[in-house]
């Protein structure tokens, strides 16, 4: 098993990126499968996808259980935070990081890497784009 540790600025409040996330967008903001091989005769593996629950408050910020599938299999497991980064007492626009952490099997932890790295960023344009139309 590899440990899995990606992280993110967010360019708004935690209670934003959790409403993103506590809706269908949880699972939409995946990347599409990106290791397609070309080629007929080789193996095709199975495309990686992640499912949340409904992140949690967990003391000033938010905590979601994640778990990866590669078709109808679970290959890693772990959590989801989001922290406030912005000093509440000052007045600028809100922040946070949001962090994933999973545990995974080997074979797969480059190319899950590479995914949730893709998902954070995805996750914070949509989350920044929503707490700037509000």
């Amino acid at each position: 098993m590899t440990r899995i540790e990606v992280g993110r600025p967010v360019q708004a409040d935690p209670s934003s990126v959790a409403l993103v996330l506590a809706g269908p967008a949880a699972r939409e903001l995946w990347p599409p499968r990106s290791d397609r091989l070309i080629g007929a005769v080789a193996e095709q593996r199975p495309a990686l996808s992640v499912t949340l629950d409904p992140p949690g408050r967990a003391g000033v910020g938010f905590t979601a259980r994640a778990r990866v599938h590669a078709g109808d299999r679970v290959v890693g497991t772990g959590r989801l935070t989001i922290l406030p980064t912005s000093d509440s007492t000052v007045v600028e626009p809100a922040a946070c990081e949001v962090r994933l952490s999973i545990e995974a099997a080997d074979q797969i932890a480059e190319r899950l890497r590479r995914d949730a790295v893709r998902y954070l960023d995805n996750l914070a344009q949509l989350s920044r784009e929503r707490s700037s139309a509000a």
